[in-house]
C-alpha cells in the first residue's frame, strides 16, 4: 500500500508577524512626551508637533490595516463627530477660528485612541512604559519644584507652594499622577515588588505636593472601583510600606510650604532618603536601608547647620492645608457654575458656541471677574456646543466603559480591564472639577492608557505564499 500526502487545498496562509520595531507606538509615546513635558500641550506650538506626531501613528495605523475593537472604533467616530459638530456650529456663528482648539483635542483623541487600541503586545508595553515614566517625571519635577521653590513647576496657590510640575498646573499634574498611578497598579509585576512600591510612592508623594482636592477624590474614586473586583484587591497587595515612605517625606516638606516662607532642599531631601529606607527595609535590603537612613540623618544635620535660623512653623503649613484644600467649599467655583448655567440655559441644543462662552460677571464678593474655564467640563462643554456636543463626548466616553466592562470577564484579563474602568471613573470624576479637557496631555494619557488595557483584537491580515510542488 503506497501512503501519500494530502494534496494541498490552496495557498498556505502565513500570520503577519508583529515583532519588531512598531513605528505607531514609537510615534504615539513621543507625542505623549512632548504633551506632558510642554505644559500638557496647552498651547499651539507645542500641541501642533503632538498633532503631527499623532497624524503620523495614524497613517502607519492604514497602512498596517490594524484591526481595532467595535467600542473602540464607535469612541473614535464620536469624537470625530463632536470636531464636525463643534465647526458645524462655529460656522453659523462666523466664528471658526474660536472653534478650532477643541475640534483638534477631538480628533487628536480619535486617531489616537483606535491606533493605540490596534498595537501589538510589544508596542503597548512600550507605550505603558513611557506613561509611566512621565508620570514619575511629573511626580519628581513637582517635588523638586516645591522643595527649592522653583516656579512654574511649583507655584504658590491659596497661601502654599503647589506642585505644578512640568504641565505647570497643579490640578492637571494631579490628574496625570492619579492616570499613572492607576496604570501602575495593574501593570507593574507584584515579583519585582521593590520598583513596584518605589514607583507607586513616587506618583502618591507628587500627589500629595500637588494639594489638588479634585485630584485626590478622583484617585479614592479610581481605588474603590479597582476595590470592587477580586482582581483589583489582589492587584493592591504588599503596598503598606508606601504609607511611611510617603508620609516622612511631606512631613520634611512642611516648613516651606508657605508662601513667603524660605526653601528647606536638605531637609526635603532628607525626608525623601528616609522614605527610601522604609521602602528597602520593607524588602528585606537590611544594609541598604542602613545606609541610606545614615545619609538622611547626615541631611539632617547639614541643614541644621547651613539651613535659615528661623524657618517656618510646620504649624503654618497645616493650618494653610486645613483651612484651603482639606474643605468642600469654593464660592469661586459656586460663581463660575452659576454663570455657566446661566449661558446654558440661552442656548440648551446647540449652546452658545464653541470658544464663545463669556463668564465676564460680579461673584460673590462683589468684584468684577473674568474667567475662560468653568472647573466643570460637563457643564462647559454643554454651555458651548449644547447638548448635542455633550451627547457626543459621554457617547464615546460609554463606549470605552463598555468595552472594559465586557473585557473584565476575559481570561488573564480581569486586573487590567479593572484597571481601564478605574482610569476612566477617575478622570470622569475630576472633570467635574476641574478643567481637563482642555490640556490635550490628560486626555491623551487616559485614552492611551485605556486602550493598551483593552484586550489587543485579533489580528486578522495575513500573508499567503504558493505551496511547493
Amino acid at each position: 500500500m503506497i501512503v501519500t500526502a494530502p494534496r494541498a487545498a490552496g495557498p498556505t496562509p502565513l500570520v503577519r508577524r508583529t515583532g519588531g520595531w512598531d513605528g505607531r507606538a514609537t510615534l504615539l509615546g513621543t507625542a505623549l512626551g512632548v504633551a506632558v513635558l510642554a505644559q500638557g500641550a496647552f498651547y499651539a506650538g507645542p500641541f501642533t508637533v503632538v498633532a503631527a506626531l499623532v497624524a503620523g501613528a495614524g497613517v502607519l495605523a492604514v497602512v498596517h490595516r490594524a484591526p481595532v475593537p467595535r467600542p473602540l472604533s464607535i469612541a473614535a467616530a464620536c469624537w470625530a463627530g463632536f470636531a464636525l459638530w463643534v465647526l458645524v456650529r462655529a460656522l453659523l456663528d462666523d466664528a471658526v477660528a474660536y472653534a478650532v482648539p477643541a475640534a483638534a483635542v477631538a480628533l487628536l483623541l480619535a486617531v489616537a485612541l483606535p491606533v493605540a487600541a490596534g498595537l501589538g503586545g510589544e508596542g503597548r508595553r512600550l507605550l505603558q512604559t513611557v506613561a509611566l515614566a512621565l508620570a514619575v517625571v511629573v511626580a519628581a519635577s513637582g517635588w523638586v519644584g516645591t522643595a527649592l521653590h522653583l516656579s512654574p513647576l511649583s507655584m504658590p496657590s491659596s497661601g502654599l507652594w503647589r506642585a505644578a510640575a512640568t504641565i505647570t498646573y497643579a490640578n492637571a499634574a494631579g490628574a496625570a499622577l492619579v492616570t499613572g498611578l492607576l496604570l501602575a497598579l495593574v501593570t507593574l509585576p507584584a515579583t519585582r515588588s521593590l520598583l513596584r512600591r518605589a514607583v507607586v510612592a513616587t506618583l502618591v508623594l507628587g500627589l500629595a505636593v500637588t494639594m489638588s482636592r479634585g485630584a485626590v477624590l478622583a484617585l479614592a474614586v479610581g481605588i474603590a472601583v479597582l476595590l470592587a473586583t477580586a482582581a483589583g484587591r489582589r492587584g493592591v497587595r504588599g503596598l503598606h510600606p508606601v504609607v511611611p515612605a510617603v508620609a516622612v517625606p511631606c512631613a520634611a516638606l512642611l516648613p516651606s510650604l508657605p508662601d513667603g516662607a524660605e526653601a528647606r532642599p536638605l531637609l526635603a531631601l532628607g525626608g525623601l532618603v528616609v522614605g527610601a529606607a522604609v521602602l528597602l527595609a520593607a524588602d528585606r535590603r537590611r544594609r541598604a536601608a542602613a545606609g541610606t537612613a545614615l545619609g538622611a540623618v547626615l541631611l539632617g544635620l547639614a541643614d541644621l547647620v547651613t539651613g535659615p535660623l528661623t524657618g517656618a512653623d510646620p504649624a503654618v503649613a497645616v493650618d494653610a492645608i486645613t483651612e484651603t484644600r482639606l474643605t468642600g467649599a469654593s464660592a469661586d467655583r459656586v460663581d463660575l457654575v452659576r454663570e455657566t448655567l446661566a449661558h446654558f440655559a440661552t442656548a440648551p441644543v446647540t449652546g452658545v458656541g464653541p470658544g464663545m462662552l463669556d463668564l465676564t460677571y460680579v461673584d460673590h464678593a462683589g468684584r468684577l471677574v473674568h474667567a475662560w474655564f468653568t472647573h466643570l467640563e460637563y457643564l462647559q462643554v454643554a454651555a458651548e456646543t449644547g447638548l448635542v456636543g455633550l451627547t457626543l463626548v459621554l457617547a464615546g466616553t460609554a463606549a470605552l466603559v463598555a468595552a472594559a466592562w465586557r473585557a473584565r470577564k476575559a481570561r488573564r484579563l480581569p486586573l487590567r480591564a479593572a484597571g481601564a474602568l478605574a482610569v476612566l471613573a477617575a478622570f470622569a470624576t475630576q472633570s467635574a472639577l476641574d478643567f481637563l479637557w482642555h490640556v490635550p496631555a490628560l486626555p491623551l494619557l487616559v485614552c492611551l492608557a485605556v486602550a493598551t488595557l483593552l484586550p489587543a483584537p485579533a489580528r486578522t491580515d495575513t500573508v499567503t505564499k504558493e505551496p511547493v510542488r
